[in-house]
């Protein structure tokens, strides 16, 4: 009898584990592709893409790329390997035809951030780029009194989301402040320190006098700031805004709220999180609009840190 009974709970403790088995390889496979990080507001998308799918026990694998290139290899091998679900932050819109083959292979593509030129995702999450142009301008022109002589800088290989954010500055000093004139317009690399500290060196030395500076991202600012700082050009320069919420920039406001009016237009890393969360939903059987826009704020030293306690970001977030 008590072998009897051995055996048959031996025969449960098999059928369970096979069960949970089982049900963990029935779970849909969903990829995640993300961009090497240069910056560390990639760096928090993969961060937040990596924690809210382990948070929430999703079957994936994530791969991070170093060129268009080889995301594009990366796409591909997701397909191969049986991807139902893909998350895409792509490089820029170069990745149009590669996202275009995940779609022709009936995988749910789930795009942020970048778009993709004329390839439309099943789902689109992002902040409102033209906004954060709107609303630097509307920031730079309040601390100028609505006049005074502005430089624009921009990343255009970041793709048609920083063409937005610049188009909106453009478009509402032109039509709201028309005594604050636009002496030009530069273009970086990348949004990292280094090439702000180049590029700021370089507009300086073309501009004898610069009232304020629209920029499309926080690190950017941060190496434009240094560049600033190192040219004895702080107080003729009153103004600068940013965009990303990165923590290491809010602390420069504080630390020169004395000398410059520097401001940031919210495009939260961890909104990807958000997006991991709506591709669960989608394997949950919920239902989505095909495009999530998150409106953005205009964070200074005097309420950056009510909108980190009122999202949740904590000191030790990486970004």
């Amino acid at each position: 009898m008590k072998k009897l009974l051995s055996l048959a709970l031996a025969l449960v403790l098999v059928l369970c584990v096979g069960s949970m088995a089982f049900a963990e390889e029935e779970k849909p496979l969903v990829g995640i592709s993300c961009p090497y990080n240069p910056t560390g507001w990639v760096a928090a998308v993969q961060w937040s893409a990596e924690t809210t799918a382990e948070s929430l026990g999703m079957n994936y694998i994530m791969k991070v790329s170093e060129s268009e290139a080889e995301q594009a290899s990366d796409l591909d091998m997701m397909i191969e390997q049986g991807c139902e679900y893909i998350i895409l932050f792509p490089f820029n819109d170069t990745l149009e035809a590669a996202a275009q083959r995940v779609m022709d292979a009936g995988v749910t593509l789930l795009n942020f951030d970048r778009t993709l030129g004329e390839t439309q995702p099943d789902y689109y999450l992002a902040g409102d780029n033209y906004q954060i142009g709107v609303l630097g301008a509307e920031y730079i022109a309040e601390k100028l009194g609505g006049e005074g002589k502005v430089v624009i800088t921009t990343i255009p290989s970041y793709g048609a989301i920083f063409d937005e954010r610049v188009q909106g500055c453009r478009d509402t000093l032109a039509e709201k402040y028309p005594n604050i004139e636009v002496i030009g317009e530069y273009a970086a690399d990348n949004a990292s320190q280094e090439v702000g500290l180049t590029l700021m060196t370089d507009i300086l030395t073309a501009n004898e006098h610069i009232d304020g500076v629209y920029s499309c991202d926080d690190e950017l600012s941060t190496g434009m700031l240094k560049a600033i700082e190192e040219q004895g050009r702080l107080g003729e320069i009153k103004v600068m805004t940013g965009c990303g919420d990165g923590q290491a920039y809010f602390k420069l406001m504080d630390e020169y709220k004395d000398k410059i009016w520097l401001s940031t237009q919210t495009y939260a890393p961890y909104m990807m999180g958000d997006l991991v969360r709506l591709c669960q939903g989608l394997i949950d059987g919920e239902t989505y609009e095909q495009t999530t826009i998150i409106p953005p704020e205009t964070l200074d030293y005097t309420n950056y840190a009510d909108w980190m306690e009122r999202n949740g970001v904590t000191e030790d977030a990486p970004f």
